[in-house]
């Protein structure tokens, strides 16, 4: 079982790069898998839930994860728009003030209750009370993903502009003409649009709703540039100690041998949302203008992730 996860992965990561535009397959991949995970049961506690705003590095943490002995991925993506008890927003919206919306706590209690001990979910969850509750009542472990906001600026203007099935794709592709404009609509946020029903939330507004799950002292907080290792432009010790840090919290103690071989197999071109998987890519892309209205929008932000000491950057 300690080397499962180092032979399935890579099948998984194979498959999922061949039936990206075959959906049919993909489905039928989806349904093999979670009949797979229906029959490991006897995995040991905890269950986890990875907390990351989208474009962050979620898919670096759950192989992380994956790959750790006796811990599956439980085939579950916590989408909390579709959980509101009151009128259902789009699961792409980026409302801020959808985190005051009152939760249906049965269903979500159903949904996390059906991950089995020894298993991972994963979702893009801004902070809510009862969620909150509902993962202390079940017992997860909880862990944060942060990235530098202005890296996750980047990576989400690309993914927008370049996956046709993803909302505002319209909008970035037929309204917005170059990267400049969709960097700073990304930072800025936007209304309403002919090509779209749905605002997108600003840079600081995304960030705001995750700001409070660092306060709760239950969560684990990791860093991207912390785990991405030298192959992402991070430093080897700094990859290696945080996946010690995560083994401890999920109750899987490994050997630096064993952490030295699942670094070598979790940074993977593999993902369908791969795209650079680096740090600081945003300088390669930022003008003067996108950092002067960052730090407008969000300045504050970054000293306060740990990200910047002021605003001369």
């Amino acid at each position: 079982m300690k080397r499962a996860g180092f032979l399935w992965l890579p099948l998984i990561r194979f498959a999922n790069k061949r039936t990206k535009n075959i959906r049919a397959l993909r489905r039928a991949g989806i349904w093999f898998y979670l009949t797979l995970v229906r029959t490991n049961v006897f995995l040991p506690p905890p269950r986890v839930i990875l907390l990351s705003p989208p474009k962050s590095g979620t898919h670096l943490l759950s192989d992380c994860l994956a790959l750790m002995p006796r811990m599956m991925f439980s085939g579950r993506r916590l989408a909390l728009p579709e959980f509101y008890a009151t009128s259902k927003p789009n699961s792409g919206q980026s409302d801020p003030s959808k985190a005051a919306r009152t939760l249906d706590e049965n269903r979500i209690r159903r949904y996390l209750g059906g991950c089995p001990q020894g298993m991972f979910v994963t979702t893009h969850a801004r902070f809510h009370p009862s969620l909150r509750d509902l993962i202390r009542e079940l017992e997860f472990k909880q862990i944060l993903l942060l990235r530098d906001p202005r890296d996750v600026v980047v990576s989400n203007m690309f993914f927008t502009k370049d996956q046709p099935d993803v909302q505002y794709h319209k909008y970035y592709s037929e309204v917005l003409n170059t990267d400049e404009e969709r960097i700073m609509a990304t930072i800025r946020g936007f209304g309403q649009h002919t090509v779209t029903d749905h605002p997108r939330a600003s840079i600081r507004e995304m960030f705001e709703g995750y700001t409070p799950w660092l306060e709760d002292p239950s969560t684990l907080v990791i860093r991207f540039e912390d785990l991405i290792g030298p192959r992402g432009g991070g430093v080897s010790r700094k990859q290696l100690d945080e996946i010690k840090r995560i083994a401890d919290f999920v109750e899987r103690p490994i050997s630096k041998e064993h952490a030295q071989q699942l670094a070598q197999n979790m940074y993977s071109r593999g993902s369908l949302t791969y795209r650079k998987g680096i740090i600081g890519d945003w300088q390669n892309h930022f003008t003067e203008d996108h950092r002067r209205v960052f730090k407008q929008v969000a300045g504050d932000i970054l000293i306060r992730l740990g990200y910047e000491k002021n605003t001369d950057w």
